[in-house]
């Protein structure tokens, strides 16, 4: 287990060989393969996404496997 950020979140890594962390109050943030992402995402969550971004795009897609 390693503190983050003056010990607002901790990344743990779990018995599946993913990263996960939790916030100061044991709450999940993130989790992933990469132990950097969920740095990453973890400060992003704790602060509000200040650094990401949301593209909206006319993209869509409809199903063809429905049951008959």
């Amino acid at each position: 287990m390693e503190t983050y950020d003056d010990g607002n979140f901790v990344v743990i890594l779990t018995s599946y060989g993913l990263y996960k962390s939790l916030d100061r109050d044991g709450k999940g943030l993130t989790c992933g393969i990469d132990k950097d992402a969920v740095i990453f995402w973890s400060r992003e969550h704790l602060n509000g996404y200040q650094n990401s971004w949301v593209s909206v795009t006319d993209t869509s897609a409809s199903g063809g496997n429905e049951l008959q």
